[in-house]
């Protein structure tokens, strides 16, 4: 077989002057196939992290929130609430009133202490006193927190679970009505 002049190849066909004729053996492609399927996978594993990271990471975010809230009611004497939705939560305050009784009001000035949004992938569910409680899908109008922190230092035992959309990734967030909040 002439290549170097041009000519026919073997199988008859025209070549071109200082053309190799050549194609990817069936081991080549093989390897090359393998190679993407262990990126694919760590690709998976990544993405799987991810939300591992981002849901540990909103309860650890919310349980020292929740201890800050508790201690800031201590320190000013006054009583705050956690109130929560399907999509995030805010803190309260209870406002006394000269002509009637005191209202829950949103904690709106406190830069720490403000109202956040869980990620669209994470899914909180709340039990109160070992009961489940159903989340509204936005907070009401008026009305009182689910979570109670006490300026005696006191809060409202409750469980919090966070869960990644697809159930999977499950942290809690666990608290009595004295000591430290637990996170599992």
């Amino acid at each position: 077989m002439n290549t170097e002049g041009g000519g026919e190849s073997e199988s008859g066909a025209a070549v071109l002057p200082g053309a190799f004729i050549r194609g990817f053996t069936l081991i080549e492609l093989l390897v090359v196939l393998v190679i993407i399927g262990i990126l694919v996978s760590f690709a998976t594993l990544a993405v799987g992290n991810d939300r591992d990271g981002l849901v540990q990471e909103e309860a650890r975010r919310l349980a020292a929130l929740i201890e800050l809230g508790g201690e800031e009611a201590t320190l000013q004497g006054r009583e705050l609430g956690l109130q929560f939705t399907r999509s995030g939560y805010r803190f309260m305050f209870l406002e006394p009133q000269e002509d009637g009784p005191a209202l829950w009001l949103a904690l709106e000035r406190d830069s720490l202490l403000r109202a956040r949004e869980f990620h669209p992938e994470i899914t909180p569910q709340l039990e109160l006193e070992g009961l489940p409680q159903t989340l509204p899908t936005e907070p009401p109008e008026q009305g009182a927190p689910q979570l109670f922190l006490f300026s005696s230092g006191e809060r409202t035992p409750f469980l919090l679970r966070l869960a990644a959309d697809d159930g999977r990734i499950v942290h809690e967030i666990e608290a009595g009505p004295l000591g430290p909040i637990q996170r599992r």
